[in-house]
């Protein structure tokens, strides 16, 4: 209150509580200020004489809490150099990656980003506390898979199909493809399934991709059988609601960012060399929000890992191979022989084998699903299904 009393008034109540007949206790009243202001103001009039009563700052002589010059400089240049996020939670895991002593809270980072002029008000954004959060139990429990489209130098739009597991954001395979066809969702899928095993569920929206419609001239469903034949349970978002998908669209805005910062890619293979190091850092370096400062590597590690229906949880790798049918329609993995059948000679198929059960794909359709005898070399499997059949002789 005394902060808003002008220097005359104050000088005239000091003069005005030594007139004989006024108490202190009325005057106060009349100023509507508290006996201690008063009695205050009246000691420093008389150590300092009028000049005692000028208008003070109330700021302490000492801020112990204050963040050091050193520490300010620290963050503002950790904000400048951070790849990727770099808000006050991305800093202060930063922060505590080097050892810095003593770490900032969160909201101190926030406020030196504030002072120095680096955040941007955002009223419009969604809080969040009104996130509802949601994650499976295990890695491997669930994959998302989407497909994102990109520019190239010369204007072409290519697209990205990537996969992440739910638990973990581990994102095991981001391939950059001319369309987001059948045919590239399947590969994307191979190439996680043989980085990190087989999930027990995958989870998509409802793109023709991952669906197949009704166009059989399209692989409709092909998707979806060739995770039946693997034990794979085959889910789909609910339409127009992204957020069923919500960990990759949002490990989208990620990749994007940084594909931004890097030199714009002229063909699919410079997109992809871009996309295997975005990989590496997002899985391997980055720490990340949602774990807590932990790396999507180090938490799908950490953790028992979930299987397709009917995989013993102790034998959990897939192994995914590639191999050329011999002219008998044979292949040979190790320790067996596969009958494929002759009609395939010369064909690249693909093999995805976790412990004893197998599947067989060409042109990623499947072939045949087994499982392999290990007492026995050669593996009779019967005539593949869907295959080219041989020309009938002319008697």
């Amino acid at each position: 209150m005394g902060k808003t009393v002008p220097m005359d008034k104050r000088l005239l109540a000091i003069t005005a509580g030594e007139l004989p007949g006024v108490t202190v206790t009325s005057l106060c009243a009349e100023l509507g200020i508290s006996r201690k202001t008063y009695y205050e103001w009246r000691k420093r009039h008389d150590k300092e004489g009028p000049a005692g009563l000028e208008p003070r700052s109330r700021r302490p002589l000492s801020s112990p809490g204050q963040t050091p010059p050193w520490l300010e400089q620290y963050i503002v240049r950790l904000r400048e150099q951070l790849p990727l996020d770099n808000g006050a939670q991305a800093i202060y895991f930063g922060l505590q990656r080097a050892g810095v002593e003593p770490l900032p809270h969160e909201r101190t980072i926030h406020r030196v980003l504030v002072r120095n002029g680096l955040v941007e008000p955002q009223p419009q954004k969604r809080p969040r506390s009104s996130w509802h959060r949601f994650e499976y139990d295990s890695p491997n429990a669930c994959w998302q898979i989407d497909a994102t489209h990109w520019e190239l130098r010369n204007g072409r739009t290519v697209w990205i199909m990537d996969l992440l597991d739910d638990h973990s954001r581990y994102m095991p395979a981001a391939d950059a493809v001319d369309s987001d066809s059948a045919e590239a969702a399947w590969n994307a899928f191979c190439h996680a399934a043989a980085e990190i095993g087989l999930p027990a569920k995958v989870l998509s929206d409802n793109g023709l991709c991952f669906t197949g419609g009704f166009n059989a001239a399209n692989g409709a469903g092909t998707f979806t059988r060739n995770l039946a034949a693997l034990g794979i349970v085959k889910a789909n978002s609910r339409p127009y609601h992204p957020q069923t998908c919500g960990k990759l669209e949002r490990a989208h805005q990620t990749l994007k960012k940084w594909l931004a910062k890097q030199p714009r890619a002229r063909t699919l293979a410079q997109l992809q060399r871009q996309l295997d190091a975005f990989r590496d850092y997002y899985n391997h370096h980055r720490p990340h929000r949602a774990l807590h400062g932990a790396t999507p590597a180090a938490t799908w590690q950490r953790s028992p890992r979930a299987v397709p229906a009917g995989h013993p949880i102790t034998d959990n790798t897939t192994v995914t191979s590639h191999l050329l049918v011999h002219a008998d329609g044979t292949i040979e993995i190790p320790g067996h022989r596969l009958h494929i059948g002759v009609a395939y000679t010369g064909a690249t198929i693909t093999i995805l084998r976790t412990g004893n059960d197998c599947a067989i794909f060409h042109q990623h359709r499947l072939l045949q699903a087994l499982t392999i005898d290990p007492n026995r070399y050669y593996q009779p499997s019967g005539k593949p299904r869907g295959g080219p059949k041989k020309p009938r002789m002319q008697k």
